[in-house]
């Protein structure tokens, strides 16, 4: 467990004690929470968040500083499209004249951190870092194409949201004939899961939990979650700062929650933590595929686990190009359905 998790402090659930918050957040709306904490009580100046626009019907994904409430509510839910932190991000942070928050995914919070290390500007601007869990990101055409699947005819997107509402949720799109479409999140998460589209970075990855970060947040799915009225964040405290942070909104009410064993959040990513880590399985498969991925875990891996990657890494690359893009749309969602189930049950073994 150790491995999955990295070195932390004390771990919770929780969820934002404001119902506004609540209301359009993937999950428990903590990170929107904590952030607004913190810049109304003065501890930071700014927070950089990620949010979505829709510029000539594509889903485009943003990097702002948040220096407001309005501004964090803006860029509130989950985003799965591909990113480019140090094109987009970093002249953001190195221009930025204040405390800085930071919430980004694990391999940009690494990244950051490195350079850090090295840049005192940056070193002494940066107050909180919250790292988001993550199984792996998507490019664009994933997006790209189920939006394509569920829009009229003739309309053009001008709206996009990936997730909200409780448990697994729902997405929703808005297009300029006014419609507005809601489908369960599985349209875009039944893709997702199965790895078409994924970043090829993301096969090079072992960390989910953002071992780097002052405080890492995620989602909880651990069954007997599911039916609380309210949906809660899992939180993994790391650093001294983060505790502080994090205690003191607690203490006013900004989030609400309690302390939970980590074995708890751990139960509620059991597949994903260990397929996450093992590295070692994705580079024996690829070298089946002809995908090279560099192995720095050299770890043990069972049938189960080089059949779960080989999966994962196959759907990729099915997935790359315009003809991969046509060729996946074209997939009957039952067939979806059951190569998702063969590889949850690969991955329960």
């Amino acid at each position: 467990m150790q491995q999955y998790i990295g070195t932390f402090r004390q771990s919770y659930f929780a969820y934002a004690g404001d119902e506004l918050i609540r209301e359009h957040a993937a999950s428990g709306g903590v990170i929107t929470a904590l952030l607004d904490f913190a810049l109304r009580s003065k501890r930071i100046d700014g927070a950089l968040v990620c949010s979505t626009a829709v510029i000539d019907g594509h889903v485009v994904p943003q990097f702002t500083i948040a220096a407001d409430r309005q501004t964090l509510l803006t860029a509130q839910g989950s985003k799965y499209i591909a990113v480019d932190f140090n094109r987009d991000a970093l002249p953001l942070i190195r221009a930025f004249k204040g405390r800085l928050a930071v919430v980004a995914l694990p391999c940009d919070l690494t990244n950051l951190r490195r350079l850090a290390e090295h840049d005192e500007s940056i070193r002494e601007k940066l107050i909180l870092t919250i790292g988001l869990f993550c199984g792996h990101n998507s490019r664009p055409e994933l997006t790209e194409m189920v939006v394509d699947k569920i829009k009229p005819a003739g309309a053009v997107l001008t709206d996009y949201r990936y997730r909200q509402g409780h448990w697994r949720g729902e997405l929703e799109a808005c297009f300029d004939n006014g419609d507005v479409i809601h489908k369960p999140f599985s349209y875009f998460s039944d893709y997702q899961n199965l790895f078409y589209f994924c970043q090829q970075k993301c096969h090079h990855c072992h960390d989910h939990t953002a071992y780097q970060a002052d405080i890492s947040i995620g989602d909880i799915w651990s069954l007997r979650m599911k039916e609380n009225p309210i949906k809660h964040n899992a939180i993994i405290v790391r650093s001294e700062s983060g505790a502080a942070i994090f205690e003191a909104a607690l203490q006013a009410g900004a989030i609400k929650g309690q302390p939970e064993p980590i074995e708890e959040i751990c139960e509620g990513q059991a597949r994903s933590l260990p397929f996450h880590y093992n590295v070692s399985a994705r580079a024996r498969a690829g070298k089946k595929l002809g995908i090279a991925v560099k192995d720095p875990m050299q770890t043990r891996v069972r049938w189960f686990e080089f059949l779960t990657a080989y999966m994962a890494l196959k759907n990729e690359k099915r997935s790359r190009g315009p003809e991969g893009m046509k060729e996946v749309a074209h997939i009957p969602r039952f067939i979806l359905k059951l190569k998702l189930y063969v590889m949850k049950g690969l991955e329960s073994i």
